[in-house]
């Protein structure tokens, strides 16, 4: 039978119950001291892109339907304004690249008739191809028909929520690719990857959202593959002898096995206990601040330790 729990106790069942991922305390402790730039920016503050509010809630719907799954080789990668982006940072650009290019890119009517060819122009590039193209079209074109469908009403139904749960349920409830859930050991784990940094984009982009929910405090962190990574880079994660062998090996974990869930949750779990460590130095940061900050540490360093590899689209 399934156990109902919140999205922290749920998480919390996973970190006790954990077959192949431990948390090491002292190294988390010796991690948390490490921290010391806190400064949080959301990655549109810097973009000049002349949008009002409505195009701008409707593109990042459009970024979030298919960012997920990046780890694949060759890295899809692209040229930038003289510089080379890989992963998310890629392909964010390259819907950025035709905003930028024509501003009508974001007309619902046109996105709508939006073909598969079209959608793969979008992302030619002469390095490292785009993964799962089939996959991200789908969800791309069901982001666009749900959005047309609703018609103003969209928007209307997004100025009446009042806080940042009713609009992560919102989004979970009316798109459903959206809907990250796991089942472990007969408990049901809510992820919500993408739904969350959906939830944390609006908010810095929407004055109307900003205003209406005032904060994003009841997040998590997202958990994806670049986190464990770091933690477990730290000492902060530990592996198994198994998960090790598995994850060291680049041998890919099928979605939903208990070894995924285990390295997401206890991941999830690490970051609630920074954040309280940090709290407790009177430095006020919330999960999805946290998350954004020991991620980018994970794309700026180095780290020779693979991640784990799970193909979905998840994250």
């Amino acid at each position: 039978m399934e156990i109902k729990k919140s999205k922290i106790e749920q998480i919390k069942y996973v970190v006790d119950n954990s077959d192949y991922v431990k948390i090491n305390y002292d190294k988390l402790n010796d991690f948390t001291d490490e921290i010391t730039d806190t400064n949080y920016e959301h990655w549109f503050d810097n973009k000049d892109l002349k949008l009002n509010e409505k195009q701008r809630i409707l593109l990042m719907f459009l970024l979030e339907s298919i960012n997920f799954c990046f780890w694949q080789k060759p890295k899809f990668n692209i040229d930038y304004k003289n510089e080379r982006l890989k992963g998310s940072e890629a392909l964010f650009m390259s819907i950025i690249k035709e905003v930028e290019k024509d501003i009508n890119f974001l007309d619902i009517e046109k996105l709508n008739n939006l073909t598969k060819e079209e959608f793969y122009e979008i992302f030619k590039t002469p390095y490292g191809p785009l993964s799962l193209k089939d996959t991200r079209y789908k969800l791309f074109k069901n982001t666009i028909q749900v959005i047309y469908n609703k018609k103003d009403n969209f928007y209307k139904e997004l100025f009446s929520l009042n806080c940042d749960k009713e609009l992560l349920n919102y989004i979970k409830d009316n798109f459903k690719y959206f809907r990250d859930i796991s089942n472990y050991k007969g408990v049901e784990i809510h992820f919500d990857k993408r739904a969350s940094l959906l939830v944390n984009d609006l908010f810095r982009v929407s004055d109307t959202i900003n205003k209406n929910i005032k904060n994003v405090n009841n997040l998590t962190g997202c958990a994806d593959y670049v986190i464990p990574k770091v933690l477990r880079a730290n000492g902060v994660l530990v592996y198994n002898k198994e998960l090790s062998n598995i994850v060291d090996n680049e041998i890919e974990i099928e979605h939903d096995d208990n070894m995924e869930i285990e390295i997401r949750a206890n991941m999830l779990y690490v970051i609630e206990l920074i954040k309280e460590k940090l709290q407790n130095k009177d430095i006020n940061i919330n999960s999805i601040e946290l998350d954004n900050i020991i991620w980018k540490t994970g794309r700026k360093k180095e780290i020779s330790s693979p991640n784990h590899h799970t193909t979905c689209i998840y994250y």
